[in-house]
């Protein structure tokens, strides 16, 4: 997140950068973090990430690559046991598709 931006503009804007689509954000899925998860900076800081997973509906824009994606496109969810995905990644998107009526908290 940016200075100053809530974690649903945040999200709004990193979908906009990162695939052209303007979105809005409808639920929070959850907040996921995990000590075995570190992220070691050049400088050698280190931090444990904390990442929040949402569901959001296309209302604009034009699909796209940026520079921070190489590919794009709509998947099943069979499909996506197929796909070299980061296994945390996996599991997000295993509970957005579990459809629950309170946000999960990992």
């Amino acid at each position: 997140m940016d200075a100053g931006e809530s974690a649903v503009e945040a999200c709004v804007r990193e979908a906009m950068e990162e695939t052209g689509l303007e979105v809005r954000v409808t639920k929070l899925v959850g907040i996921y973090t995990s000590p075995d998860v570190i992220i070691e900076y050049a400088d050698g800081d280190l931090c444990q990430a904390v990442g929040m997973t949402f569901v959001a509906k296309v209302i604009g824009g034009e699909l796209r690559l940026s520079d921070e994606t190489t590919d794009y496109g709509y998947f099943t969810v069979d499909f996506l046991n197929n796909m070299d995905l980061m296994e945390y990644h996996l599991e997000q998107i295993q509970d957005a598709i579990k459809n629950l009526p309170e946000a999960i908290m990992k």
